[in-house]
C-alpha cells in the first residue's frame, strides 16, 4: 500500500471538487460531533447530546472486561457529565416536556436513552419532594444536577442481621446545584436518599442499565431516624430494616 501524508493532493474533477466543498462542513460537523470526546473540541469544552452518548457507550463498553474499575470509570463518567451541554437542542425538548408534570405532586422519571450497557434518565421533583433510602443493586450510578437543587445522603451497608435488619454507614452527605455530580457503586455509596429543596432537574446515569432482575433484587429501607451510638470508624452507623 502505497503511503502517503498531509502534501498529497485529493485528484478530482472540477464539478467533484465543488460538491466536495459543499459537502465538508456537514461531513466536520458529523465528525466533530462524533468525535468531541477524542480532541475535536476543548478538553474541558462542552460536549453535545450526541458526543455524550458515545463517550458514555465506549466508557460502559469497559465493564465486560476483567479490569474493569467502577472506581475509576464513574469519575470518567462523572467528568463527561460535567461537560454535557444541557441547552443541547435534543435535551432541551426533554426538559421542556417535563413542564408537563409541574403539579401533579410526583417525582417525574423520564428514559433519554438506554442501550445493553447503560441508560440515562431525566428525573423532575418539585419542592420537597424526594425519593427515600434505596439501592442500586450490582450497578453504577452518576447524578448530574442540571437544574435546582437536592440533597443527597449516600450509605454502604455494613452488616445484615435477623429479621431483615441491617446496618447502614452514611458515607457521604451533600447539596447537589445546578452543575455538580454524586457517584455510587456498586460496593460504596450504593444505598442513597434524595430531597430537592426547589423544583430540581437531575440526569441519571446507571451502568449497567435496569433489567428485570436488578430490578428485582432492588430494595427499600426504612431507617431509624437517629445514629446508633457505637460508632463504626469515622461513619454515623444507622439501623434499618429492608421492605
Amino acid at each position: 500500500m502505497d503511503d502517503y501524508n498531509r502534501r498529497h493532493f485529493i485528484r478530482t474533477s472540477i464539478p467533484g471538487f465543488l460538491g466536495l466543498g459543499l459537502a465538508l462542513p456537514s461531513i466536520t460537523a458529523i465528525a466533530t460531533r462524533a468525535n468531541a470526546f477524542e480532541g475535536r473540541v476543548p478538553e474541558n469544552g462542552a460536549i453535545n447530546w450526541n458526543a455524550f452518548l458515545e463517550a458514555v457507550e465506549k466508557e460502559t463498553a469497559k465493564q465486560h472486561l476483567d479490569d474493569w474499575n467502577e472506581s475509576d470509570y464513574v469519575k470518567k463518567a462523572a467528568a463527561l457529565a460535567l461537560r454535557l451541554n444541557l441547552k443541547d437542542p435534543a435535551l432541551a425538548k426533554a426538559f421542556k416536556n417535563t413542564e408537563k408534570g409541574i403539579g401533579n405532586k410526583r417525582i417525574d422519571f423520564y428514559d433519554l436513552e438506554k442501550q445493553r450497557d447503560f441508560q440515562v434518565n431525566l428525573l423532575q421533583f418539585e419542592k420537597n419532594e424526594q425519593i427515600k433510602h434505596h439501592d442500586h443493586p450490582d450497578m453504577t450510578g452518576v447524578i448530574l444536577c442540571a437544574t435546582g437543587s437536592v440533597d443527597v445522603w449516600n450509605y454502604d451497608l455494613i452488616e445484615k442481621k435477623e429479621n431483615k435488619t441491617v446496618l447502614l454507614a452514611e458515607t457521604a452527605r451533600a447539596t447537589l446545584s445546578k452543575g455538580s455530580v454524586s457517584t455510587l457503586t456498586s460496593k460504596a455509596r450504593n444505598i442513597h436518599r434524595l430531597k430537592a429543596s426547589e423544583l430540581t432537574q437531575l440526569v441519571d446515569i446507571f451502568a449497567p442499565p435496569y433489567n428485570k432482575e436488578r430490578a428485582r433484587k432492588s430494595q427499600w429501607f426504612k431507617v431509624d431516624p437517629k445514629p446508633l451510638q457505637k460508632l463504626h470508624g469515622k461513619h454515623k452507623v444507622y439501623q434499618a430494616t429492608t421492605r
